[in-house]
Formats: C-alpha cells, structure tokens, sequence
C-alpha cells in the first residue's frame, strides 16, 4: 500500500519534498508524493489514521461502481469517466459519504444548475436520512465555505464567482466535471483554485475530451497530477504552432500518456471490458433519422446572398456557418411546421425537442402551443416544475436547449427527440441525446433531426465526430485498461 502526500509552495512541503528524495522508493505525480506505507512513519505520517475507516460499500451498488468508488477513495483523487447512463451520481454520493464520514470539514458537491435537485433525490432514495444535503445558493455559498464543521453541500455551476473564498474545505466533487475544459471560460479556473490542497477530490463526466486529447489537461491539474496545465502539455505534446493540430501527442508517447492517466482516472463505456458484470448491453438502443426539409424561396435567395451558390457543400468559417444556421430557421422556414407535425404523427410518446436561438424557439411554441418550454429567462423554480411534470408525464412535449437542459438530467421518459438545429459540438449532441438512453430506459430512443440543404454539411460533421469519438474510446478504453495492467 502506498500514502499519498499533497506538497503545496509552504516550506514544510518542501522540507517534506526533501524527505521524499532520501527514501529508497517514491513517486512525484504533479504535485503528490507517493512513497509505500512503510516510510510513512519517517515522514511523520501515520499510515493507518491516513486510511482511517475501512470503506464498506453499499449493497446496491452495481460490482463496476463499488470497484471504482473503492479505488477513489484509496486514492482519494480521482476521475471517473463513466459514459453517459452508467451511475456516476451512485458513485459520487457513495465517495461523499465516505469523505463525510472520515473527517470534520466541509464536502461541497457542484453539479449543473438542473441537476441539484435530481441529485438531492437520488440521496433521499439510496440512503434515506443518513445522508443529509444542503442545497447552498449562490448568495450563501462564501458563508457556507467559511463555517466550520463537517456537512455535505450541493450548489451548481453558476454559483461559483472569480471571489468565492477558498474555505477549508475537506472535499470537493465536481459533477459533469468537462465544465472545468477552457471553452467553458471562468467555471474551470474558479474550480481549480477552489480545489487546491483539499485532500479529497472527485471529478465525473462522460466526456473529459471529446475533441482533443489536451483536454484532459485542467483534470490533471485539478487532482495534482500535474502543477499546472503547462506542465501537463511539455509531458506528453509538442506544440506545432497555429495549425489545425496545434498540440500533437509527442511520437511513442500513446502508451506512456493512457499509462499516466491510470494513475488518477478510469475509462469507463461498458463495464464487461475489465471482468465486471454487463449492464450495458441491456439499454435499448438509438435510431438516428435524418430527414429532409426543403429551403422556402426567402431562404434559398438569402443562401445564395451569402454564398453566391444555392448548395452548401463545405462547411466553411464559424461566422459562414452561424449565419446559415440563422437563415435555415428564420421566420419564412417550413422547419416549425414540419416538426409540429412530426411530433403530432406519435401522440402517445414523450418528445425533446432541442433548439438553438430563442426567436427559433418562439416560432416552435407557435406551432406547438401544447408545448412546454424552457429558456434561458424561465425561473428555476418553473423549470424545476415543468422538469417534474415532464417526468411524470404531465407534459408529453419539451422545448429547450442543450446547454439548459442538456447535461445530466435522468430523462428516460421520454422515447423521442427531435433536433431543430446543431451546431459543431459533438459533446452538445451526445449529452442531449444521452438524457433519454441510459440504464434504466426500457424503450429505444428514435432521435430525428430535419435538416435542409444548408444545414446538411453541419449535422454530417456532428455524426461523422459521433462515429470518431466512438471508435476513439473502444481503441482509449483497451489501452487504458492495457496501460494500466
């Protein structure tokens, strides 16, 4: 067994630094100290108070998820990349309840907005009124970082500020952790500085890098592995300048990089791959239907003003792209009408239907007023409350986006989804779509996506990234699990 030490820039970290040096065996990870139990005590550590209680799983936990949540804790930082559906929130509760067992401080849980609540439920159900949790609002969250005393907390994403105080805290789970990726702006560097020298850290997403492998830098960063994000790239990347691929892997650096990785996270799409049992192949499984919209003559004359061609055949620039996503849904579009009555052709199932723009939305809720809808102005209280009535089946019909409700919702009601738009983001897609097909759907989920000839170029990217990422991670988790042998 080995204990972990955590070396900040105070002089009795580097004072400890020096004692590591002098043992026979040790390892420095980023900013941890590995060294086996029996130089603890030459370091002044005692090895047994370090594990403290022993980790008594609960019994209703999947043989994957005790595994995992059991290696976490030994490890005490760790990411679970769990694909979308397979119990990442079990396995989050269960790491909060051993942190809160264990030691006195504070362990504060941030989860997208929509997803507290759910959260807060799932607790009440697998363990009743032993695991209390106090939702901390935004307005509340600097008093609850600064009290003391052990409790668990719950508060999301966008109650985090450039000045949320630091606190003392003990431990800090990060739900739907790609939030701490650089495209989401303030959110990952207030995470990384919120989590600095807490002893306990946990991350989960089902997507740390759907685009590039230096994503993985800021979870790296955040459970010291590495110092910072410029240390992680000089490891494993050369940097090619302004190219496509700016950063590329360092030849012969594939195993070594996967092999680092096993040291602080696990790969998870199907559990049978490493000897557990299969609980994958049981959700039923997605049918994808493109289907054609035609261009009013507004659109196909505005098409032609921005192009100088009616058919769109590349993808072209992020601004080219953003305006013919506009013009495929402005007002003159048959789109609305189209997907009013294709949701009208099922009545009796439940049906998403995600949008991109509000004014695309506004025309949706014209064409289908028994719909109800979401945006970014609805309070939370009411979103929290069509939420509820569109998972008990009051609401058959759903409008909103990926980013309000996109990311880890448990929708398995419903057995439809409909996209009016996408746009690049394979990670936007996935998740949305994930919302309805995950252990515990009984049905398959039939997804739709009407597009016209100006949108075509833009969905075959998002589904030809899908087929990538897919082969991507079956050819990730094999080397993971070889790497980590």
């Amino acid at each position: 067994d080995f204990v972990d030490i955590y070396l900040d820039d105070s002089i009795d970290s580097y004072r400890t630094f020096l004692k590591v040096k002098s043992l026979p065996r040790y390892a420095i990870r980023g900013r941890m100290a590995v060294v086996p139990d029996e130089y603890a005590a030459t370091l002044g550590i005692d090895a047994d108070a370090e594990r403290a209680a022993d980790y008594v799983p609960s019994q209703w936990l999947f043989d994957y998820q005790r595994d995992i949540v059991r290696t976490a804790i030994q490890k005490r930082k760790f990411a679970i990349f769990a694909d979308c559906g397979l119990g990442k929130t079990p396995m989050l509760l269960e790491f909060a309840r051993h942190v809160r067992a264990v030691q006195d401080k504070p362990v504060l849980i941030v989860s997208p907005l929509m997803v507290v609540k759910q959260t807060m439920e799932e607790a009440a159900k697998f363990y009743g009124d032993s695991l209390p949790i106090e939702q901390v609002a935004a307005k509340d969250l600097a008093k609850w970082l600064g009290a003391p005393g052990g409790r668990l907390g719950i508060t999301n994403y966008d109650a985090l500020r450039d000045d949320t105080p630091a606190g003392d805290l003990g431990g800090l789970i990060l739900d739907e952790s790609s939030m701490l990726k650089s495209h989401y702006g303030k959110w990952g560097q207030v995470c990384l500085r919120l989590g600095a020298g807490v002893p306990w850290k946990l991350a989960l997403t089902g997507t740390p890098a759907p685009n590039d492998r230096i994503e993985y830098a800021n979870h790296a960063v955040f459970l010291d592995a590495f110092p910072n994000v410029n240390a992680f790239l000089a490891r494993f990347f050369i940097n090619r300048g302004q190219t496509n691929e700016r950063w590329e892997l360092k030849p012969h650096a594939l195993r070594p990089f996967y092999r680092a990785l096993s040291h602080w996270c696990i790969f998870l799409t199907d559990p049978s791959t490493y000897g557990w049992k299969d609980n994958v192949h049981s959700i039923p499984p997605i049918h994808v239907s493109i289907e054609e919209v035609r261009l009013s003559d507004e659109q196909e004359r505005k098409v032609r003003a921005e192009t100088g061609q009616l058919f769109v055949t590349e993808l072209g620039g992020i601004t080219t792209r953003s305006k013919l996503s506009r013009m495929a849904k402005c007002e003159s579009s048959p789109k609305p009408q189209y997907i009013a009555e294709l949701v009208r052709s099922w009545p009796d199932e439940s049906t998403l239907i995600w949008c991109r723009y509000n004014d695309e939305q506004r025309a949706l809720e014209q064409v289908l007023p028994e719909a109800a809808s979401i945006d970014g102005d609805t309070p939370v209280e009411e979103r929290q409350r069509i939420v509820d009535d569109f998972k008990a089946g009051r609401v058959r019909v759903l409008l909103s986006k990926p980013k309000i409700l996109g990311f880890g919702l448990n929708l398995q009601i419903c057995t439809r989804q409909v996209f009016s738009g996408l746009q690049d983001s394979y990670e936007e897609y996935y998740q949305a779509v994930k919302r309805s097909n995950r252990i515990g759907s009984t049905r398959p989920l039939h997804v739709h996506i009407p597009v016209s000839d100006v949108e075509r170029p833009m969905v075959e990217n998002v589904l030809r990234k899908a087929r990538r990422v897919e082969a991507d991670t079956r050819e990730q988790e094999a080397m993971f699990r070889d790497a980590a042998e």
